[in-house]
């Protein structure tokens, strides 16, 4: 018998107020929940958190709305056949039966004919098993995450220019700041708490804001001055502004001097970006650009964020080096006010890449292409030099279509809903179907995911268990638990941990708690450019949220290369002399518009928490198409009327909705209606996973599609809510 103890669990007081977290976005909020011992009774923002100081946007005050509910994965299932229906088993036999199927296929098909798919909403310990498990143990480095999709191109940049992952930044820079550059990204909405805190500021006199983006988003409507460019286009924007900084004289030659390389190649290049050039490719006017030349120009401490925007694209990574190539000409890098600060989409996607829960990493921002790297985790983790692959696994888009071609057997997804969340779904469900072996660990069911899955295993949410995130500004929060899991839900970590010890790997992979699991990741990092070594559950609980670096031997630092010494190989931060390329996918006659996808501010990803809150479905409550009056004028198509929008992969059922706030040639859809919705309602049929190949992170920003009136006309209701599609559900557990 599997018991509770044995998954860390702590016995529990009665009515008490319990620190946690927020488990939405990457701004990391704080919050103090309140439970009677058996449920949550009340919840509320962490005055004292730096990241939030109490204030909770919509998504975080409901949160225990998402808890105690209907459509929670409470034991374990499997099926011998996917013609039937899945029936509970005990935890035990889940886990053997894993055990076992692993162990055929690894002896019928070697370590690279298995694969995980992680999540940035799992909790660093979590994450640092399965990855050890894999890496260490199963020896595949086939282990990717959803992080794929929203911040390995930034990533990337970030340790190409300035030799780590990790923004120079911290959220305390906004109150310092003077001015603001946003770069396809929608924080309004996206990252409401910390968009707030720029608001504040720019209350403030001589205090400005610059927002790029197609469209004419929440954010935009703040800003002194909105670009509206062509999607696709922010890298030669940014060439062109730092043609014009360099000419004006604006830039710092002392500090690039002092602090960088690759200046002079970068400078030679400027001149290819004159402004009526920028202005015929990006789609603005001269005077704009001179505009915000002037305002950056002027400026005594930038911070430019960018997200989604910039990284779904296929010069994801290039134009990520742009925004910090602005910053290091300018010296504005490693000082109070200002720098590059890429805004991170998922709760721990930063723990994750600490971890190296991607498939060519290694924790402490190793990498696996690097033979003393892999050196030093073989000798960390006690294994046989040589254990670890020297070849990094596939990326998510590269694991599925092995998955369809059969060159991977079997799949543990794991916090994720890929049937929704991946582009070009078509190919995602081949794959899926052609699986000998898919594992799915969530905890909530049904989902488009499930649907395919062999075996199911109950995980807890965050509000369950105890554990870490770290969140955009790299600032480490631990997570207390409230209440206990329902059923046999359990700790994601809970889960490897037992299927390694039936495998026999128990050396080196048995761990009695969340904590102790931390405490072997933070002693990874140490000497390391993500350090954690001084940190501890313990020091958490004691001294509230720290920011990384916080070595052992040293203290915290809040802004990272304040000293001017980079972490690469000469110590200098690198200037990219990156060319605009047209290679992002092309209008034709049969698919004349361009197609980009976002969030809105009341939903999360593939709804499974949001979904089961009524007050979050106010607003947009339903997947939608949005589109420019003068080109819905054009195709005869009026507002609300049921379209189908097409692309080369696919197609999209939805609603349309006529939006001054679009550019023409352009249409919008949300990423959160799926499946469980209705047939086609994903956005995710139609987009492309061609990718940035730096980063292999998918080009979802910009498709080509066409938009149609729909046969079966009829509108969806004015009376849709937001649990609608739960109706549908097949079984409950």
């Amino acid at each position: 018998m599997l018991s509770r103890e044995a998954a860390g669990s702590r016995q529990l007081p009665h009515t008490r107020d319990a620190k946690t977290l927020c488990p939405y976005c990457g701004v990391g909020c704080g919050i103090i929940a309140t439970t009677d011992g058996s449920r949550i009774t009340k919840i509320r923002g962490d005055n004292h958190h730096p990241a939030n100081f109490g204030k909770l946007c919509p998504k975080g005050a409901t949160v225990a709305q998402t808890v105690d509910v209907r459509t929670r994965l409470r034991h374990a299932m499997s099926r011998s056949s996917r013609a039937q229906e899945p029936s509970c088993v005990t935890a035990g036999e889940a886990v053997q039966h894993v055990a076992d199927r692993l162990n055929h296929i690894l002896q019928s098909h070697g370590p690279e004919g298995i694969a995980f798919y992680l999540s940035g909403q799992l909790t660093t310990e979590s994450q640092y098993l399965f990855n050890k498990f894999a890496k260490g143990y199963l020896r595949t480095n086939h282990v990717d995450s959803n992080s794929r999709l929203c911040m390995s191109s930034a990533a990337s940049a970030m340790t190409l220019s300035l030799g780590s992952d990790g923004p120079p930044t911290c959220y305390a820079d906004i109150d310092l700041a003077d001015t603001f550059l946003f770069i396809g990204s929608n924080a309004a909405e996206c990252h409401p708490i910390v968009f707030g805190r720029v608001e504040r500021r720019l209350e403030k006199r001589r205090t400005h804001c610059v927002v790029v983006d197609p469209r004419r988003t929440k954010t935009a409507e703040s800003a002194n001055l909105h670009l509206a460019v062509r999607p696709g286009t922010d890298l030669a924007l940014l060439n062109g502004l730092l043609y014009l900084l360099d000419m004006w004289g604006k830039i710092d030659p002392a500090f690039i001097a002092a602090h960088t390389e690759g200046w002079a190649e970068l400078r030679a290049m400027l001149p290819q970006y004159p402004p009526h050039r920028v202005s015929q490719i990006c789609g603005i006017g001269v005077p704009e650009l001179l505009q915000t030349a002037k305002t950056i120009a002027d400026a005594k401490r930038l911070i430019t964020f960018w997200t989604m925007g910039v990284n779904q694209t296929l010069q994801g990574t290039f134009t990520s080096n742009a925004i910090i190539n602005l910053h290091l000409a300018t010296g504005q890098i490693g000082k109070p006010g200002c720098g590059p600060f890429s805004l991170t989409g998922q709760p721990n996607a930063m723990g994750g890449r600490d971890v190296g829960y991607m498939s060519h990493l290694l924790p402490g921002q190793r990498q696996i292409a690097n033979a003393d790297h892999r050196l030093q985790i073989e000798r960390f983790w006690g294994l046989p030099q040589g254990t670890i692959y020297p070849h990094a696994g596939y990326d998510a888009v590269r694991m599925f279509d092995a998955l369809e071609s059969r060159d991977i057997r079997a799949i543990w997804i794991v916090g994720t809903n890929p049937a929704a969340s991946m582009p070009n779904l078509p190919k995602i469900r081949r794959a899926l179907e052609r699986a000998d072996l898919v594992i799915v660990q969530d905890a909530y069911y049904p989902t488009e995911t499930t649907r395919y899955a062999d075996v199911l295993l109950p995980a807890a949410v965050n509000l369950e268990q105890s554990g870490t995130f770290c969140n955009s500004e790299r600032r480490v929060t631990l997570m207390e638990q409230v209440v206990k899991p329902p059923g046999e839900a359990q700790p994601d970590w809970w889960w490897p941990r037992h299927v390694a010890a039936a495998m026999s790997f128990t050396r080196g992979m048995w761990f009695n708690t969340a904590e102790d699991i931390f405490d072997e990741f933070a002693r990874s990092t140490a000497g390391r450019p993500n350090d954690q070594s001084a940190l501890s559950h313990a020091t958490l609980r004691a001294k509230g949220p720290q920011i990384w670096p916080c070595p052992a031997l040293g203290a915290p630092q809040e802004r990272r290369y304040t000293d001017g010494v980079f972490p690469t190989s000469s110590g200098r931060a690198r200037f990219f002399a990156r060319e605009h390329l047209t290679a992002e996918e092309k209008t034709t006659a049969k698919f004349p518009l361009l197609l980009t996808t976002g969030r809105v501010a009341n939903q999360w990803h593939t709804r499974t928490k949001t979904a089961l809150v009524p007050a979050l479905g106010k607003g947009e409550a339903a997947p939608s198409v949005h589109m420019h009056p003068a080109d819905a004028e054009s195709l005869f198509l009026q507002d609300r009327q049921a379209v189908t929008v097409h692309s080369s992969r696919g197609e999209s059922a939805t609603i349309l909705r006529i939006d001054a706030a679009m550019s023409p040639g352009l249409v919008w859809m949300p990423i959160h209606w799926n499946e469980l919705w209705g047939k086609r309602a994903s956005c995710n049929e139609i987009t492309t996973d061609a990718s940035d190949l730096q980063s292999k992170q998918p080009a979802l920003k910009c498709c080509a599609v066409s938009v149609t009136a729909r046969a079966d006309d009829a509108a969806e209701p004015e009376t849709a809510t937001a649990v609608a599609p739960l109706a549908i559900v097949h079984r409950h557990v």
